[in-house]
């Protein structure tokens, strides 16, 4: 900690503004506690992210707290539908200092009404090919995505490929994101319908991902 004051002291004395600190951590749930650490150049606040996926009626949230760029705080919803009752929604709220110890934070609720927007959906795990069929977009959900990788549990690697409907914000760009999360590392691709050169919140969702593909895999 003495370091990492030190090392703040330091890049403010260089440069204008302050040096942001925040808590860093990922659980399962919807409370996480983790160390403080000084946010690289450019993420200018502290994010908490719930993420809420749903398999076939079952439930599962994750959150994650990191340092991440303001321009983010402001993003519309953020949802996924796989079809079959495979759905994922992602809620964002910042805070800086001591506002994050009362900062709360919740999921785009449901909107079942059609858009006009059909797409490929399906989950495949322990396989790159997709069982495709078509489903009726709803909601936010004006772009089809794509999510194809690999997860490693255990020293064994499957592959996994997903395809659906994603709200316009979560899929601003085509991008590509790995983490490791509770002994399960991926390395997935992110492919949308869309253009843009923005850079998206998908890598935020690596450990919701991780724990749906636990979630099939245990079903």
């Amino acid at each position: 900690m003495e370091a990492s004051l030190a090392a703040c002291i330091l890049a403010a004395l260089l440069a204008s503004g302050s040096c942001l600190q925040c808590e860093v951590c990922t659980e399962l749930g919807t409370s996480c506690s983790g160390t403080v650490q000084t946010c690289s150049a450019g993420l200018d606040s502290c994010g908490i992210t719930l993420i809420e996926q749903t398999l076939v009626g079952m439930k599962q949230q994750v959150i994650v707290k990191a340092c991440i760029s303001s321009d983010r705080c402001n993003l519309g919803p953020l949802t996924m539908n796989f079809g079959n009752g495979v759905t994922m929604k992602q809620g964002i709220a910042c805070c800086v200092g001591d506002a994050c110890r009362t900062t709360t934070v919740t999921v785009p609720p449901a909107d079942p009404k059609p858009n006009g927007r059909r797409c490929p959906a399906c989950v495949a795990v322990l396989s790159a090919q997709c069982n495709e069929g078509i489903i009726d977009c709803t909601g936010a959900e004006t772009r089809c995505i794509e999510i194809a990788g690999t997860t490693t549990i255990g020293g064994t690697t499957t592959s996994m490929t997903m395809k659906g409907c994603a709200s316009e914000d979560l899929c601003a760009n085509t991008t590509e994101a790995s983490e490791s999360f509770a002994g399960i590392s991926t390395d997935l691709t992110f492919k949308c319908k869309a253009s843009g050169t923005a850079r998206g919140p998908v890598g935020l969702l690596i450990p919701a991902l991780a724990g749906l593909l636990l979630m099939q895999l245990l079903s």
